[in-house]
């Protein structure tokens, strides 16, 4: 598979902002608001990923323009008008970037604070999800656009099958050989 560089965000002020995403794959646009919830990691690709909570909710335009002056747009690196959600998992909080319409690849936005009270933006790779399933009970498949991390999550209370979930993976394009590990007892959220 070739490297692609996508323009997830189009023109920001006078600046282009390029994705660089060798591991992307075609495939349908996604309504970020279908990701706004609570999920569960059931499955991850490589063993390194630890189980974990995503906790995703929708942010308004009020809270958008506190963000800019909060944190500034790091170079036009951000354009806040375009970040839709925000994620709190252990890991700590931080923003997806874009619409979903470029196959539901989403930039990360990853501010960290310094010890004298600045505000840096971490590099992070952008992800590509897409959403199976009915309402209730749908599988996010994450894929990291500059590795080769996978993750699926579970919408809590759902629980997937081992069947439901090869199918998901199958669907998204992960030979089932590669099948490496499943992570999080139903019973046991980390």
């Amino acid at each position: 598979m070739s490297s692609v560089f996508l323009i997830v965000n189009g023109e920001i002020g006078a600046n282009s902002i390029n994705v660089f995403c060798p591991h992307y794959r075609n495939g349908p646009k996604l309504n970020v608001y279908d990701l706004v919830g609570s999920w569960i990691t059931v499955y991850t690709r490589p063993k390194a990923l630890n189980c974990y909570m995503l906790n995703i909710r929708a942010i308004t335009d009020l809270e958008r323009e506190k963000n800019f002056l909060k944190y500034g747009n790091f170079s036009s690196r951000v354009d806040w008008s375009n970040c839709y959600l925000e994620v709190e998992s252990r890991m700590g909080k931080h923003y997806f970037q874009g619409d979903g319409s470029e196959s539901g690849v989403l930039e990360n936005i990853i501010i960290l604070q310094t010890d004298d009270e600045k505000y840096t933006l971490h590099e992070q790779s952008a992800d590509q999800w897409t959403i199976y399933g009915r309402r209730g009970s749908e599988l996010a498949v994450m894929r990291d656009c500059a590795g080769k991390a996978i993750a699926v999550f579970a919408r809590i209370p759902y629980w997937p099958t081992p069947h439901q979930l090869y199918a998901t993976l199958h669907r998204s394009g992960v030979n089932a050989l590669n099948l490496d590990r499943v992570l999080c007892e139903p019973n046991r959220i980390y």
